[in-house]
């Protein structure tokens, strides 16, 4: 069966905007003030790929693929409210590294060409900040 890169390419958007690094960069942990940095860095993270998915949805408008609402965050979300930013770090590596694994497995579901580097470059993004997450925990 082959799949509708559309449909992947808007299910990634979706996901990745929904995603725990989103939620934690638009809230606001605690930290000492020993900690600040790492909460400063957590929402460069979040900005960074967030411009990403920016520059996907503006090309999935280009192509004349609409972009839906997203809608709001899972609610699970919620329990992680006022903890600790160190405490939020191993599922922060946990949720990203699934992440990369989705867009690994949606790059390899499309066909060469501009869809696949949009989800090739986010995932690249994704990698990059996996591997600093973990550095942080």
């Amino acid at each position: 069966m082959e799949t509708d890169p559309h449909h992947t390419l808007v299910e990634a958007y979706c996901r990745e905007m929904l995603s725990f690094l989103q939620y934690v960069g638009q809230s606001v942990p605690y930290a000492s003030p020993s900690d600040r940095p790492i909460v400063e860095r957590l929402c460069e993270l979040a900005r960074s790929e967030a411009a990403g998915l920016d520059g996907l949805a503006d090309y999935l408008g280009a192509n004349r693929m609409s972009v839906p609402h997203v809608g709001a965050f899972p609610s699970a979300f919620t329990n992680y409210n006022f903890i600790a930013v160190r405490k939020l770090l191993p599922r922060l590596v946990a949720d990203e590294g699934r992440g990369l694994a989705d867009l690994e497995r949606d790059a390899t579901s499309l066909p060469p060409g501009k869809d696949r580097d949009w989800i090739e470059k986010l995932s690249s993004t994704k990698r990059m900040h996996v591997s600093e997450l973990e550095k942080l925990a």
